[in-house]
């Protein structure tokens, strides 16, 4: 598709501003090389080029077919295309899924002629693609007319026409080095997943931007991600519909299903993906990423003439999570001898006196390069760009600094002369007039740097059992969820998957209770056992911190009517007997099947934390050590597991593989598993483990699974 030898235009006009006179004139004017054949049965000729009656009458091979008809003639074009063994076609039309179920059957029928045909179909209801390396423009789009953005190493894919053409000329605007561009409408075939995996795989891309409402094919779009992530290609999204309003404009437009926001942001961590909360972070993050080169420690050092913005840098990169290191004491005394009244630590403020001389000024500047542990650094120039006077040399300095530091991400905030900012940017400077936006352009750079969560975090701490938990991963490690429809039944088969469960017993009458209860020693609690209660404290069937005997008689004596009164017809299995298990925090492990991505991991605080904060992290299942470490990492409340104000350090090495294990479980048991949950899972200190000390398995119904 985007590299065609020749193009059809099925439905071309003579008139350029018709949609089926604009790809003509594109193609012609954009310098496209293949052949070009407009088809339409009533004219003989189309601006300037000879014409066919259809597509089975072009002499020669066609590879790709625009189709610009009404959505009735659509199926006829589509068909004759594939008799004909057209390799794609772009289909602008609307009238499919979009507008109803009868649209949705036609665009169904449109998607089957595809794979029958071998024809890859990019549309309906789509705005076209473009390839600007070569000329290709297969778009209608009016803002081609305004001119096209510089060519470059950037793709940029949207599932909205209207975003992407906005998205056109923001790039044209902002000088992006775009290298194609795809709008991919209602995806009756070809998805935005799609393009994804093909720009990962494409030499000359190095950033793929993208625009999101929901998404069709999980898999497919893991394995772009992955692979993208794997070939070092940049990807920074927006992801529209994470509002309820939200959700239901994504139906309305494209008739996908959007999915829980969460999960998408967690799918997009775990990939190293920059998911943009604006348009204007989409462009500033994949402008940076364009750069090709990567701060991975999140390590920034700041020059400016101006302490206050000095002061609102440091605030922005404390929000951002970046560190602001010092600059060596030896390299602090270098440059205040230079410049007395200076501010040297970092952001190291020169002020407007060191404009009165430039070999200060470079001094400065390559100090801080040289000394400072830094692998990204801010330069705050104002609008001393502008100056006559300094100029030439101000440009010489940039010019020395990139020049000694090719591998250093340097960023420039300033306003200055067009043709200034064009030197600096070929160069290889990063251009901000916002210290603020491009410190959150740098801070997303480390985060995506850090992407497939933390490999290197997971090496540094597979300290035990890292191996085996990878095993762990293989669906046929792990036991079968079947008949595991009450608490005692499903710790049963934790404790073969690995996780860790307190001692417990099952009883059936009060004296074999207390019996239990004497041996494992008190205090104890008391937990009904019964498939029908999901909710056992709802129903009055749990107690806890039975301190003797007499303390747990009394409490089976009052449980068993209150539950039989709550639940008259449940089933009643027994009772478990268990210690109470005291000290370290409690967590909640958890694994959901998401409608898109299928089983989802969770980890969070126990109790009420993780409903009042949402402090929980997500991955899709099953999650590898390395990746439950992170998901660890990512929680809010991290420092109070890891030792925070003189708190005992927790073993989340055990907490980490209860989330691999479980998540496996899981995994290895989609068919039945609707939602597992293991909640509190007391996290004990350093190498003391993790205990499950309550389970429930919620199963797949027989219409969950259709």
């Amino acid at each position: 598709m985007f590299a065609p030898r020749s193009v059809a235009v099925i439905g071309a006009s003579g008139d350029t501003t018709k949609i089926g006179g604009r790809p003509l004139k594109f193609l012609k004017a954009n310098g496209f090389a293949g052949e070009i054949y407009p088809i339409n049965p009533r004219a003989a000729e189309i601006q300037g080029l000879p014409a066919y009656p259809s597509i089975g009458a072009v002499p020669r091979t066609v590879d790709h077919a625009i189709i610009a008809l009404p959505s009735t003639s659509v199926m006829a074009a589509i068909e004759a295309c594939a008799a004909r063994r057209v390799r794609s076609a772009t289909i602008f039309s609307s009238g499919f899924a979009e507008i109803g179920d009868e649209g949705r059957r036609l665009q169904e029928r449109l998607a089957a002629v595809a794979r029958e045909a071998g024809m890859r179909i990019l549309g309906p209801n789509c705005m076209g693609f473009m390839n600007l390396r070569t000329g290709l423009i297969a778009s209608f789009a009016f803002m081609v007319d305004l001119g096209l953005p510089p060519r470059g190493r950037i793709a940029l894919v949207s599932q909205s026409g209207a975003f992407g053409g906005q998205a056109l000329v923001m790039a044209r605007d902002k000088r992006m080095p775009l290298g194609a561009w795809v709008t991919t409408g209602n995806e009756c075939d070809i998805e935005l997943a799609d393009c994804i995996g093909h720009f990962a795989r494409d030499a000359e891309t190095d950033v793929i931007m993208g625009y999101m409402e929901g998404c069709k094919s999980a898999d497919k779009l893991v394995a772009a991600l992955e692979l993208a992530r794997d070939n070092g290609k940049a990807v920074v999204m927006v992801k529209a519909g994470s509002s309820d309003v939200g959700r239901q404009a994504v139906q309305s437009h494209t008739g996908a299903l959007a999915g829980n926001d969460r999960v998408f942001d967690a799918i997009f961590r775990q990939y190293g993906v920059h998911n943009a909360a604006s348009v204007e972070g989409l462009f500033d993050v994949a402008y940076a990423a364009s750069g090709g080169r990567i701060p991975r420690e999140g390590k920034l050092g700041v020059f400016t003439v101006s302490g206050g913005i000095g002061v609102l840098a440091a605030d922005a990169a404390e929000r951002a999570g970046l560190e602001l290191p010092a600059l060596p004491e030896a390299a602090r005394e270098q440059l205040q001898q230079l410049l007395p009244h200076a501010s040297v630590r970092n952001p190291v403020d020169g002020t407007a006196q060191i404009w009165s001389d430039m070999k200060v000024f470079d001094t400065f500047l390559q100090t801080m390069a040289r000394a400072g542990d830094y692998d990204a650094l801010l330069l705050f120039l104002t609008a001393m760009p502008y100056s006559p006077a300094l100029q030439l040399p101000l440009k010489a300095c940039l010019l020395r600094l990139r020049e000694a530091h090719p591998d250093k991400l340097l960023i420039l905030s300033m306003f200055a002369p067009p043709e200034f900012c064009r030197e600096m940017a070929d160069a290889g400077y990063l251009l901000f007039e916002d210290t603020t936006r491009a410190i959150e352009a740098i801070a997303a750079l480390r985060d995506m740097a850090r992407g497939g969560d933390g490999a290197r975090d997971g090496a540094r701490d597979g300290d035990r059992d890292a191996a085996d938990a990878e095993a762990n991963a293989s669906p046929a490690a792990y036991p079968a969820l079947d008949g595991a429809d009450h608490e005692h039944a499903l710790k049963q088969v934790l404790t073969r998957a690995g996780i860790s469960v307190p001692e417990e017993r099952l009883v059936h009458d009060v004296q074999s209770g207390a019996l239990a209860a004497e041996e494992l020693g008190y205090p104890v609690a008391l937990k009904i056992v019964s498939p029908d209660i999901g909710h056992k404290s709802d129903a009055g069937g749990v107690a806890l911190g039975l301190a003797d005997r007499e303390a747990f008689i009394d409490a089976w004596k009052a449980m068993m009517p209150r539950v039989r009164e709550a639940h008259p017809a449940a089933r009643i299995e027994g009772v478990l007997v268990t210690p109470m298990v005291s000290g370290g925090v409690e967590m909640i492990v958890g694994v959901h099947r998401d409608p898109i991505f299928g089983p989802v991991a969770m980890v969070g605080f126990g109790g009420i934390f993780a409903e009042l904060f949402g402090d929980v992290s997500l991955r899709r299942a099953p999650v590898r050590r390395h990746e439950a470490l992170a998901m660890i990492r990512e929680l809010k409340g991290f420092g109070l597991l890891d030792g925070a104000r003189g708190r005992p350090k927790a073993d989340i090495a055990a907490l980490a593989d209860t989330i691999v294990r479980l998540s496996g479980l899981a995994a290895a048991n989609d068919a039945v598993v609707e939602s597992i949950e293991i909640n509190p899972v007391r996290l004990l200190g350093v190498g003391a483990g993790a205990l499950a000390l309550d389970a429930a398995l919620v199963a797949r119904t027989p219409a969950a699974m259709e």
